[in-house]
Order: C-alpha cells, then sequence, then structure tokens
C-alpha cells in the first residue's frame, strides 16, 4: 500500500465570499498540486473541499496523512465529531448541520483509505501548508474578481438582446477526475467573458481516424461492430484512435488493413472534425481510399466484426432510410459523393 501525505489548505474573502483551496499531495518523490476555489463559499467548505478533492487524486487504496490547520475538519475525525453526526442523522444535538453535503463525501472518502488525521499550525514553518495557503488565497482572489452585478445578467431585456462581445473562456483551474485507456475526464474552472466563473466538464481523447474505401467497381468496403454504448450492432467505415503523436492517414490506413484486409492505393483526405465540441476534445479525421488490393485482415484483440461489401448508392440509399446511424460514417460517405464521385 502506498503511502501518501496530503496537505491541505482553505481560505475565503468574506466569509462567506470568494473563496479557495489547494492540496499538496506526496508519495515518495513525486507531488502533486492541485486547487480551485468558488466566487461564493466559507472558510469551512474550502477546508473540506481541499481534502476532498485531495482524495479524490487517489486511485487506488492508500495509507494517507492529512494534514491541515483546520480543527473543524481534523477534530471532526479525531473526537469523533463526524461518526456522531452519521449516526444522528447527519445532524447536531444542538442545531442543524452545516456544510452536510461536504462532510458526507469526505466520511465516505474516509473508508476507502486508511486515514491518519494530523493538525499542523496555520502559517508557521511547515513548507507544505505555507504552499497549499499561497495557492488557496490566489485562487479566492481568482473568483473575486469584479463580475457583472448578477441583477443586470438575468434582466430579460439585458440576455434577450443579440451578443457581440468577447467568446473565449478562460481556464483558471484544472483537476483530473478519470484516467482511462480511451479519455480522462477533468472538471475545469474558468472564466467567462464578463468576468464570472463557471465549471467545465472535459472529456480529453487524442482523436481518431477513419476512411471510406471504394473498389473499381463502385463498392463500399464497411464493418458490423457491436457497440456496448448503443446496446446495438452498428454499421461503420472502419475507424480506430489515435496513437499519441501518430498521423492520421497512417492511422487510417492502418485500420483499413487490420478490419478489412485491403490495402489502398490512393489516399485522399476528405474532412476534420470534432464529434462532441461541446465537452469532448476528440477530434476525427477521415480519409477516401481508393486503387484497393486484398490482403489479410488482422483484427486487435478482442475485436469482433463482419467485413460489409455493398454498392455505394445503397449505402447512401441506407442513410436517407435511417439505417447507418454512426455519425463518422455519415460524414465520410455523403463527403465522398459530394466531392469525388
Amino acid at each position: 500500500m502506498n503511502k501518501v501525505l496530503l496537505y491541505t489548505d482553505g481560505a475565503c474573502s468574506g466569509n462567506p465570499g470568494p473563496g479557495g483551496y489547494a492540496a499538496i499531495l506526496v508519495c515518495g518523490a513525486y507531488e502533486k498540486e492541485i486547487k480551485g476555489g468558488e466566487a461564493e463559499t466559507t472558510n469551512n467548505r474550502m477546508e473540506l473541499l481541499a481534502v476532498i478533492e485531495g482524495l479524490k487524486c487517489l486511485k487506488e487504496k492508500c495509507e494517507v496523512t492529512v494534514y491541515s490547520d483546520s480543527s473543524y475538519v481534523i477534530n471532526a475525525f479525531t473526537k469523533g465529531w463526524i461518526y456522531s453526526w452519521q449516526k444522528a442523522g447527519w445532524k447536531r444535538k444542538d442545531g442543524p448541520l452545516k456544510n452536510v453535503d461536504l462532510i458526507k463525501e469526505l466520511y465516505e472518502l474516509s473508508f476507502k483509505h486508511k486515514i491518519t488525521w494530523e493538525w499542523v499550525k496555520g502559517h508557521a514553518d511547515n513548507e507544505y501548508n505555507n504552499r497549499c495557503d499561497k495557492m488557496a488565497v490566489e485562487m479566492s482572489a481568482q473568483y473575486g474578481k469584479p463580475t457583472v452585478e448578477k441583477a443586470a445578467v438575468d434582466k430579460p431585456a439585458v440576455r434577450d438582446m443579440i451578443y457581440e462581445g468577447e467568446l473565449v473562456e478562460k481556464e483558471i483551474n484544472s483537476v483530473n477526475y478519470f484516467s482511462g485507456r480511451v479519455f480522462n475526464v477533468d472538471v475545469l474552472d474558468v472564466q467567462l467573458p464578463d468576468n464570472r466563473t463557471s465549471k467545465r466538464e472535459i472529456v480529453r481523447h487524442l482523436g481518431g481516424a477513419a476512411i471510406v474505401a471504394l473498389d473499381d467497381e463502385g463498392n463500399i468496403y464497411m464493418v458490423r461492430q457491436y457497440r456496448i454504448a448503443t446496446g446495438r450492432v452498428m454499421l461503420e467505415i472502419p475507424a480506430g484512435k489515435l496513437e499519441p503523436g501518430e498521423d492520421p492517414m497512417d492511422c487510417a490506413t492502418r485500420e483499413l488493413t487490420e478490419e478489412t484486409g485491403m490495402r489502398a492505393g490512393k489516399v485522399t483526405k476528405l474532412c476534420s472534425f470534432y464529434a462532441t465540441p461541446g465537452y469532448c476534445t476528440e477530434k476525427l479525421h477521415i480519409y477516401l481510399a481508393t486503387e484497393l488490393t486484398q490482403h489479410n485482415p488482422h483484427r486487435d484483440e478482442g475485436e469482433f466484426l463482419h467485413i460489409v461489401k455493398m454498392p455505394f448508392d445503397e449505402a447512401l440509399e441506407m442513410i436517407r432510410q435511417g439505417k447507418i446511424e454512426d455519425g463518422k460514417t455519415i460524414n465520410g460517405i455523403l463527403m465522398a459523393k459530394a466531392f469525388y464521385m
């Protein structure tokens, strides 16, 4: 079990007011800093959130020592307050319990690791605590920047007007919540064009390439493959995920041969597009393959698919009838029709 030191701190200007949190994770020679904030919060919420976000960074069970200058956070565990609150239905004997959402989340996270809770004196000689304090204060200041008055923003007369101002959002902070084989998921704090702040959930994907393969007789080569996300077998043009630094054309021709056994004597770029730019970085590159020669396919391990050969016009008709539902396949076939046939 890995041993991790987790240093945390929170800050708030006004209390309530704009606040920030920060954490530093130390595991051997490895260090990771995280930070964030909210436009309207309290100091205690930022202290709690610093520990929560730090623990969320751990992908497996660890032996963790949490260092905080917040008696509120440390005493909740060392004096057993949090267990009493849980038994009482998340209530205090002398009144309602504040910050229930974060306290419950921290309570659940605490069972995923072996945790020791240590209080440290703030603004003293602990290097990591001082670093966390500095980052938390900086984030509090960032979220405290002047904003457009809410009353003005909410007026229908303002929101319903044609907008011709700045469009770019500025990334303030990014926290990774998931790292997988195919994609990662980050949550961003962004500054809007009117200086308000908001959050964005982003799927980070390296992108992919796909290829429309046409033979000299006007047939297209596609594959049928079960896609568990849709719960059905899909008809698609050959495609695959880009490897880091890989040329999209190399990816497309590789997938063509692996999935169908076809090799292209000529490859032409059709287009590139973002599949779902609202929340995903995935960019797809589509090519046209002609002058085909038949070789043996070489599917990836665990990949099961059927090769489908059909007249190109039949594929077009299937699109018209809604029988082809894969976006890259529709895009590729229509681009091939529009520009090369």
